[in-house]
């Protein structure tokens, strides 16, 4: 031990001769002089490496200088707990040190550790933290929905055109997919054998008389898709052509032409799809988180690439009740009139639902939550400087903002910006095992093993 006394007198009387004769100033012990040159008194807040005995500007950030708190002395001075690394708060050490980068650690006092719910930090280190606190509010949140969407036919509004019977297309008025046609106007002709046979059995029912004959041998043609026009165009000709001329049901365009002159057809051929454009569906995905408060009548906003500037204001007409198989997503539509046919199907569509009548719910920014596998927590500032982690509810979320449940009250103060390091202080300390679990059984265990 007196060889430690001798070391450190012998210290302390090379820096006062390093002084010069004016040295130490008046008031000032040796000794608190000597720490002065051992530790400089002001300090970079961003550069800890760069130090000075007087007030000054960093040569690297151009930041004033700041005044270094004493970390040993009389018993006046703050107790250091341990030292940890200035970027990776789990990373401690029980003595100052530098990290792999020459930066000082940075001191943790008893302070910090007692005296009080959470974890107290200086003015300097949450201006490095660059700690931005907003405050808890109550308010109006609509619940909003952002969703891609397309454009596809009205359903209730597709027609499609089969033949009954087994045949051979003679002739084909439509040409391609996009033909548009009236109700009505012809489409394809066909000739059918099964035709020829129920064209003679009808004209023999006329020529023998007897309403019952002539009614069944019509109920067989108008199963096979003859009209009323075509049975009076064979009674009046007297004579078996075999065809049938199908008309359009609709006014619409085709949208699907399976068959060309001379095909051979059977009732399962999807001959010609008719689909009328005057009203067309628009249909969006939305995630099944997102889906529960949805329902008819919810308002939307539609924007289209092909109408900039032209918005769609709509609501929802219904909600799908089973979820993508592969997406997993709720399929909802909207329901749009389309003069001029202004919106083309498969074209894609940005659908924005907004929820018609919220109620008031606590408010934060969503940069506040601190999201982990099992729970969402915010740091709050319980007192100036000290700071506590709390756990949350989210009810739900909308733009850049989250409704909160339980956990906050209106008026609490938390903390949008260096949240995570003062999480990660608050995690070392055991202050979220305090909160969250049971008391521990010894209550002055505050302080984490530490790790080089």
């Amino acid at each position: 031990m007196n060889r430690q006394i001798q070391i450190f007198l012998s210290a302390i009387v090379a820096l006062l001769v390093a002084c010069g004769p004016s040295d130490p100033p008046v008031g000032e012990s040796a000794r608190d002089h000597a720490l002065a040159h051992a530790q400089p008194g002001f300090v970079c807040p961003m550069h800890p490496m760069v130090t000075a005995d007087e007030p000054g500007s960093c040569p690297i950030c151009g930041m004033d200088l700041v005044k270094r708190k004493q970390e040993i002395g009389d018993g006046g001075d703050r107790e250091v707990l341990y030292y940890r690394h200035p970027h990776n708060p789990q990373i401690t050490s029980d003595v100052p040190t530098k990290d792999e980068m020459g930066m000082d650690y940075l001191p943790v006092y008893a302070e910090a550790g007692a005296g009080g719910e959470g974890i107290l930090i200086s003015a300097e280190v949450r201006n490095n933290l660059g700690v931005r606190i907003a405050e808890v509010g109550r308010g109006l949140l609509p619940r909003t929905i952002r969703a891609v969407g397309h454009v596809t036919y009205d359903e209730s509004r597709v027609r499609h055109v089969h033949a009954r019977a087994e045949g051979w297309v003679e002739r084909l008025f439509v040409s391609s997919v996009g033909d548009r046609v009236g109700r009505g106007d012809p489409l394809l002709e066909l000739y059918s054998p099964r035709l020829v046979t129920a064209q003679e059995e009808y004209l023999q029912a006329l020529r023998m008389g007897g309403e019952g004959l002539i009614g069944a041998s019509e109920t067989r043609l108008r199963a096979l898709g003859i009209s009323d026009d075509e049975i009076r165009r064979v009674r009046d000709a007297g004579k078996v052509d075999g065809r049938i001329l199908y008309r359009a049901p609709s006014d619409g365009v085709v949208t699907r032409l399976e068959i060309r002159d001379g095909m051979f057809v059977k009732p399962d051929t999807d001959m010609v799809v008719l689909a009328d454009l005057s009203n067309v569906w628009i249909e969006a995905d939305v995630l099944a988180r997102q889906s529960a408060w949805l329902g008819r009548g919810v308002p939307a906003l539609v924007k289209l690439d092909q109408l900039p500037g032209r918005d769609l204001t709509g609501e929802l007409t219904y909600v799908y009740p089973e979820a993508d198989p592969r997406t997993r997503a709720i399929r909802v539509r909207l329901v749009f009139e389309n003069p001029g046919e202004a919106l083309k199907p498969n074209s894609f569509a940005t659908v924005t639902i907004s929820e018609p009548d919220p109620v008031p719910m606590l408010i934060v920014p969503l940069e506040a939550l601190i999201r982990t596998s099992d729970q969402t927590r915010v740091i709050v500032e319980i007192a100036p400087n000290r700071f506590a982690p709390r756990i949350v509810d989210v009810a739900y979320e909308s733009g850049d903002m989250g409704a909160i449940r339980t956990g906050l009250v209106p008026g609490e103060r938390v903390v949008v910006s260096g949240q995570f390091m003062l999480d990660s202080e608050a995690n070392l300390r055991g202050e979220l095992e305090r909160i969250s679990g049971p008391p521990d059984e010894d209550p002055a265990g505050t302080r984490p093993d530490h790790r080089h």
